[in-house]
């Protein structure tokens, strides 16, 4: 299933919108996925990734 992703993320010393689209299993897997994305690509720890919104696609 697909989720819609929203949320923000700290990134330096800016705090960025940021909207993706994961394939998940579930809302929860969705959500690991992000922290998952932002710590690996970005380098970015999970206190700093504000989720405010999961929704199916």
């Amino acid at each position: 299933m697909d989720y819609i992703i929203k949320g923000t993320a700290e990134v330096g010393r800016e705090t960025l919108p940021f909207e993706k689209e994961v394939e998940a299993e579930s809302k929860k897997h969705a959500k690991e996925l992000i922290y998952s994305i932002y710590g690996s690509k970005h380098g970015i720890n999970r206190s700093k990734v504000n989720i405010e919104k999961i929704e199916e696609k």
